[in-house]
């Protein structure tokens, strides 16, 4: 399973990158002029494909079994979950339980929803490894 840690970390790092960067683009410039729900509902799908091609890249040259390239996807939601956590905390002084609030909310569960979908797209990307034959 340790092979299937550090392709985790990359997915995170490199995804993480992005939606931070539109995330403050949709905070203080997208959500002012459409709205917080339309702005996020615009933001998601644009993650979820630089996920797609972010977790494509990663899976190239890299051979996984299912249950590595499920690591993978857990590795790089479990950093992002903490990493939410933390942004809460220092950008708007969230304790985990108000994190947790606003992620229940309806709002909340479609970035959830994505968050779900990026972790699990190393296991529907990749190539296959083969089983040993007997």
């Amino acid at each position: 399973m340790t092979a299937a840690l550090l392709p985790g970390l990359l997915y995170f790092l490199a995804v993480f990158a992005v939606a931070f960067a539109m995330g403050v683009a949709r905070v203080l410039v997208v959500a002012p002029r459409i709205g917080p729900t339309a702005a996020v509902l615009l933001e998601v799908p644009m993650i979820l494909v630089v996920s797609w091609a972010v977790a494509r890249r990663i899976l190239r040259h890299r051979v996984l079994t299912l249950p590595q390239r499920a690591t993978m996807g857990a590795t790089a939601f479990a950093l992002t979950m903490a990493s939410e956590i933390a942004l809460a905390g220092v950008l708007r002084g969230q304790g985990v339980m108000d994190w947790a609030a606003a992620t229940a909310t309806p709002l909340g569960l479609v970035g959830l929803a994505g968050q779900v979908a990026f972790a699990a797209l190393p296991m529907v990307l990749g190539r296959r490894a083969t089983p040993p034959t007997a």
